[in-house]
This record gives C-alpha cells, structure tokens and sequence, in this order.
C-alpha cells in the first residue's frame, strides 16, 4: 500500500467503527452518514486488503489485522488531536507541580500570596521552590525548572552561559519591575552622614554583594570601573537575608533595589541613602521555557504570577532616595 495515497479520514471512520462496533453508530459519531461510513470502510478495506471488521450477530467485530492496526491508529489520532486543538486545564483538580527558582526575598513575597491563591483555587497543585544556582538556565531549557525569577544582574552569569547567550531562542520573559539602586547599612553606621553617603566614604566601607555563583564582577562594582574607582568587597552570599543579617551587626554596606531595601527593611532597623553617583535600573523578569508557552497549566500558573505582580509591587510608587545629584 502506498501510504502517501491513504486518505487519513479513513482512520477516523476505522477507529469509530472499532469503539461503536456498528457503522450506523460510528455515523453519528462521527457525524456523517451511515452510507458516507460504510463507503469509507469499503474503501480502506481495498487499501489495506483486509475486510477489518465481520458482522457477528449484530455487531461488527475487527479481524486480527484491525485488531494490530487499532493502537497505532489510536495513538496517530490522538497525537493529531492534541497537536491541534487546545487542551482545557481544570485547576481545581490538577494535581501538576511547579518548579520555581528565585531569590529569597522573591520567595517570601511571592510564596504567601500564591499558596493563598492556591487553597482556593487548586488545592491539589504542588510547589517546589529552589535557590538560584550556576546552571539554572540549563535546567529551565530541560523542563526541570519552570520558572525563573531574578534581576539582569543577579543572573548576570547565566546571561553569560552558552545557554543564555542564545536566550531568545529557548526561553520566553515577561517584566515584573524595574527598580533603582540605594545604599544600605544599619542605623548609626558611621559612614552614613545626615542621610546620606560621600563618595569616598561609600568606597572606604566593607561591602556585601549578592552573587548566585561568587564569581564574576557586580554590576555596580563594573559601573565603578567605568567612572574610575574601586570600592572594598569584603564577601558575596547568595541570600539576601544573610546579608541582611551581616550589615545589621557591622559597619558593611550593601547596595541593592529600593523594592528589596523595602523588604528588609519592614521593621525599621536599617538606613536607606542614595548612592554617591547615578548607576542603571534593574530590571526583574518571571523567565520560562517558550516551548511551555501554549501549554495550558503553565499558562494558568504564568496569568497567576502576573495578577500577583500587581498586589505585590505597588509599593514600587514609595519614594526612595536614588542618587545625590538626582
């Protein structure tokens, strides 16, 4: 048989006729006439020479050779089906898990807001949550990530693997915010004068940066270099939180968002100045697999993340000082 010639509607006929057991059922099936059916049967029956299907009392029964074509024809047709037409996701009763990567301030933001949504949503849908790492990008392109959450700069070293730098090719982004950087050090920091920071002062202070890998050169650290100075990095962590804790029981300084200053800061404890010179915005973005884009769960999950941007972020309208000559 010269496959090319099939007509793939036969198929549709054979796989109606197996599960109806009668042409006159397969009809309405498949809305088309009992004649339109029986007229495709005999057709397919010429192409394949075989007569598929004998009436045995008063159903039609498939041979041995319909019985061998019946699961290959079944799995052509519901690949074709699922290729083209949408699958409908029911989120009360998904059991799917999500697989996030974000930092941890990212986390205690996003976390209480979409369990809450969850409960009275989809009950039954799973969290899993992970610490940005060397190699995320790899496990985004592997599906074994869902969703990255992270600044340009946070995931500078990703951008700059082999994987992120053909990005546009594997992965799909979506703006959560964009932010300015300020300077943060616990109050009474002797580097810190009448709510602000001189210049030479700021490049004086022990600093704490943020670093998925500890590798690499910060982004204000290269901005420095750009206008001619160099400033004292006494240690990287990978936790926002950790270094929270450093700069509240020492004279370090760290130099983050004002949206993640805000965080750290909830019960008053630090000081937010301007930085000493003008550096660029950050930009923040929810990262994920583009070949997940029509995928309907995730689709769901990505319209959820977005609807929690807008409650999450609306402290971005709070003043924060930016920078002195701002």
């Amino acid at each position: 048989m010269n496959f090319n010639k099939l007509d793939l509607n036969l198929l549709v006929v054979f796989d109606a006729i197996f599960n109806e057991g009668s042409t006159t059922k397969a009809a309405e099936r498949i809305n088309l006439s009992q004649s339109a059916v029986s007229n495709a049967l005999n057709r397919l029956r010429y192409s394949l020479k075989d007569d598929l299907f004998f009436r045995s009392e008063d159903k039609m029964k498939p041979t041995p050779k319909a019985l061998e074509l019946v699961g290959p024809i079944k799995k052509a047709l519901d690949l074709i089906q699922s290729s083209i037409s949408p699958e409908t996701f029911d989120p009360k009763n998904s059991q799917r898990t999500f697989i996030f990567s974000f930092p941890d301030v990212a986390a205690g933001s996003v976390l209480p807001r979409l369990v809450k949504k969850l409960e009275n949503e989809a009950p039954n849908i799973k969290l899993i949550t992970l610490a940005p790492e060397p190699g995320h990008f790899e496990k985004l392109k592997n599906y074994d990530v869902d969703f990255i959450i992270g600044s340009n700069h946070f995931l500078e070293t990703e951008y700059q693997s082999p994987i992120g730098l053909s990005f546009d090719e594997h992965f799909d982004s979506h703006l959560i915010y964009s932010d300015h950087y300020i300077c943060m050090g616990r109050k009474g920091n002797p580097f810190f004068k009448k709510g602000k920071i001189e210049l030479q002062n700021y490049l004086d202070a022990n600093h704490i940066y943020i670093s998925i890998d500890g590798k690499g050169t910060s982004h204000i650290d290269k901005h420095l270099f750009t206008l001619g100075y160099k400033r004292n990095k006494m240690m990287s962590v990978n936790y926002f939180q950790v270094a929270k804790e450093i700069i509240k029981e020492t004279d370090c300084l760290i130099a983050l968002t004002s949206y993640i200053a805000n965080q750290l800061n909830s019960s008053n404890e630090f000081e937010i100045v301007p930085l000493p010179f003008k550096s660029e915005k950050q930009e923040v973005k929810l990262i994920w697999n583009k070949r997940l884009g029509n995928d309907p769960a995730h689709y769901w999950m990505r319209e959820c993340l977005f609807d929690l941007r807008k409650d999450i972020f609306p402290l971005m309208n709070k003043k924060f000082p930016v920078h002195l000559d701002q």
